[in-house]
């Protein structure tokens, strides 16, 4: 596990690569983000996403009778059907960010990391994560793509203003607490 703090600034500095990439005139969905695609520039400290063996350019159409390729775990639900597209790169950086915050390897329970109706929520399993970040995480990784930040760039300014708010100490660490009838309410605990 990771400070959120670190997490958040790594995963910043991947979001604005991944907006310069889906943002180039033939945009290109890098299609394997995980962990053990990053690394650290031991001069710099900055993070360099590696290993662009599986990205793509985006096509209009999707693709026929193209084998799945990505991480389990990590590949969001629309890579297997061949309609890859930018938030589909939200989505693996939200699982590689999950997967620093948390320690839960989503390649350990792949199909059903995150349903989260199923298994715990992050905060369940690491409670010093930020009732935000949480936020943050569960919105990258949602089933549908319309859920999802609109874009890598979308989510990189979300975490600039978390980092801000995480460093201001204007952050909870509420847990959401079930009522009866399902319904639930945020108890603060800052």
């Amino acid at each position: 596990r990771l400070d959120e703090k670190t997490v958040t600034d790594w995963g910043m500095q991947v979001a604005d690569v991944l907006d310069y990439l889906h943002s180039r005139p033939k945009p290109i969905i890098y299609r394997d983000l995980k962990p053990a695609n990053l690394m650290i520039d031991g001069n710099t400290g900055r993070i360099m996403l590696i290993d662009f063996g599986i990205a793509r350019w985006v096509t209009q159409q999707q693709e026929k009778g193209v084998t799945a390729v990505g991480t389990m775990g990590y590949a969001p639900p629309e890579l297997f059907s061949g309609r890859v597209q930018p938030a589909s790169d939200v989505y693996s950086l939200g699982a590689t960010m999950f997967h620093l915050l948390t320690g839960s390897d989503p390649q350990d329970n792949p199909l059903l990391i995150f349903d989260f109706s199923k298994n715990p929520r992050p905060r369940q399993i690491a409670p010093s994560i930020s009732t935000e970040m949480e936020q943050i995480l569960m919105r990258c990784v949602e089933y549908r793509l319309e859920d999802r930040y609109r874009s890598a760039g979308d989510l990189r300014n979300e975490l600039v203003n978390h980092l801000d708010r995480l460093i201001k100490g204007q952050v909870s660490f509420g847990m959401p607490a079930p009522l009866l009838g399902g319904e639930t309410v945020q108890v603060a605990t800052v």
